[in-house]
């Protein structure tokens, strides 16, 4: 069972480094939002999920950061922190709807969010960001207790097995919840995900574009994270090169992936679109 609340971990850290990057303390913060400081505590150790306020309270907390100066960086990561504190919470907890990785294909500022929380690896994009001076001992990260991060890893893989194969959800939820099992690196871990991921490698012996481009192409990425490359260099041998259909489907994923493309995506069929339509501009 989970330790802790994990409803809002990743955004309140994120808050947290927006307002160190001001700089303000919790109180300066309070008083420059008009609010108390217990509600800043809470926004910044889950306790008061940011995810709960009301939409447009949620925007002017946006705006009112940026007015105050804090990095635009750290304020843009606000979406993805509240993404990935989703997934875990579901993961951890359950869900009465469709779980998150279902719903829609994660991008870059998602999946570096929760490595932060289950790795502890600071984003790229906020790597240039000086971490302040603290009196006494704060987490460096939003990183999950050992206890919480071996229970999603767990029923991360309990997800991954029972997901339904035969619709583009089902498809997109056991794609997206299997590669996440690819960062927990216990060698038990290691083995499952090895093992189930080899159990899906007929898919990289297709050639081109196929429904299954995108579930190929993860697990071969997958598995390079693993450290077993090879798989990887066939799929891009035989689904992308001297294959229109394939080096679209791939330009795609990597607009999306990067940020080009400015709606999310519910299934990843929007790979195939040849004309390139999606992209910003």
């Amino acid at each position: 069972m989970a330790t802790r609340p994990t409803t809002g971990t990743i955004v309140g850290f994120v808050l947290r480094t927006a307002r160190e990057s001001v700089p303000l303390t919790q109180a300066g913060m309070a008083e420059a939002l008009g609010v108390d400081l217990a509600t800043v505590q809470g926004w910044e150790s889950g306790r008061r999920p940011v995810v709960n306020m009301r939409a447009v309270d949620l925007l002017g907390l946006r705006r009112r950061l940026a007015g105050l100066g804090a990095d635009a960086s750290v304020v843009g990561m606000l979406d993805a922190a509240m993404d990935a504190d989703r997934i875990i919470s579901a993961t951890l907890t359950g869900t009465d709807g469709p779980h998150p990785l279902a719903e829609w294909v994660h991008t870059r500022d998602t999946a570096h969010m929760l490595a932060w929380a289950l790795t502890g690896i600071r984003p790229p994009s906020l790597a240039g960001i000086p971490s302040p001076r603290r009196r006494g001992p704060a987490a460096a990260s939003p990183l999950l207790p050992a206890q919480d991060r071996a229970a999603f890893f767990e029923q991360l893989r309990t997800t991954a097995e029972a997901a339904p194969k035969t619709d583009p959800q089902g498809v997109l939820l056991h794609r997206q919840a299997l590669y996440l099992t690819s960062y927990d690196k216990s060698p038990e871990a290691v083995a499952w995900t090895a093992q189930a991921l080899h159990a899906r490698r007929g898919l990289l012996a297709r050639r081109g574009w196929t429904p299954q481009w995108a579930e190929a192409r993860s697990t071969a990425t997958a598995l390079a994270r693993l450290g077993d490359p090879v798989p990887l260099l066939d799929f891009i041998e035989r689904a992308m090169v001297d294959d229109d259909a394939g080096e679209a489907a791939n330009l795609n994923y990597w607009a999306y992936w990067l940020g080009g493309t400015t709606l999310p995506q519910s299934d990843d069929l929007f790979m195939r679109d040849r004309q390139l339509t999606g992209w910003t501009r």
